[in-house]
């Protein structure tokens, strides 16, 4: 689940073929290299479909005096262009985690938060 006002979404058109996209996208050397994580920041993939779409789970500490660990999830999607280059969207969204039914506020605090 994902909290659309923190969403970043980024399109381009690139050069390459999918299939040289793929490899820097899915090879942890080559993805290092491209986005240079913080050396802090945990990556785990998530989901993979071979030269079409790449999930990882991103978590770091967060900025400031907290030490809050921030969660999110940055996503790759690749298709061919008429070219023989790729379209390239990449979302990275935070993970939002609700709060259960039984967390024991006052029904009129959970209400104000909804609103």
């Amino acid at each position: 689940m994902t909290d659309d006002a923190e969403t970043l979404v980024f399109e381009a058109m690139l050069d390459a073929p999918p299939e040289k996209v793929w490899r820097a996208l899915s090879i942890p050397e080559y993805l290092d290299r491209w986005l240079q994580p913080p050396a802090e920041a945990e990556i785990s993939v998530v989901a993979a479909e071979e030269n079409r779409s790449l999930t990882y789970r991103w978590r770091e500490a967060g900025a400031g005096a907290e030490t809050k660990v921030e969660d999110s999830l940055v996503t790759f999607e690749i298709a061919p262009n008429e070219g023989g280059g790729t379209w390239f969207r990449l979302t990275h969204a935070p993970v939002v985690i609700l709060d259960a039914a039984n967390n024991n506020e006052p029904l009129s605090a959970v209400m104000a938060l909804a609103a």
